[in-house]
């Protein structure tokens, strides 16, 4: 008698397990996360904008590279012109777009700086100020002594 009590319990703790999971077990519905695919002129934008990217992290790379000597000054003479030639090239693209398109997408800029932040209010200082206890007397005007 006493396994009948235990397959139904066992049975009761599969079924309890089954229900728990079951949320997990099904296939998730998936909504449409897709994002709308920029065309035409903002397309043309962000490429731009890669490009102009890429040329400056070139620049900044070849800069850094110089500095701390993995470039010579003559490599880098002959490096350098190409690049920036490059950066104003994507530069001047990228105004020229703009000026005909209008700034088609904003680009993301840095969060407003906050400011300095608040000083605390100053805290009074005791009267009289604990170095001075007492406030000095006034010194005896120096006069000579008649007996010299």
């Amino acid at each position: 008698m006493t396994w009948i009590w235990v397959a139904l319990g066992a049975a009761l703790a599969v079924a309890a397990v089954v229900l728990v999971a079951l949320p997990f077990l099904r296939e998730p519905e998936t909504a449409d996360d897709r994002l709308d695919a920029p065309s035409g002129p903002a397309l043309r934008r962000i490429e731009l904008a890669e490009e102009r990217d890429h040329a400056l992290a070139a620049l900044k790379e070849l800069e850094f590279d110089h500095r701390t000597g993995k470039v010579t000054d003559d490599d880098y003479r002959s490096l350098v012109s190409p690049l920036r030639q490059g950066a104003a090239a994507a530069l001047k693209a990228l105004d020229e777009h703009d000026a005909r398109y209008g700034p088609v997408m904003t680009e993301p800029y840095p969060p407003p700086d906050e400011g300095t932040p608040p000083m605390p209010e100053p805290v009074p200082e005791p009267y009289p100020p604990p170095d001075e206890g007492t406030p000095p007397s006034v010194p005896p005007s120096w006069e000579p002594d008649p007996q010299e």
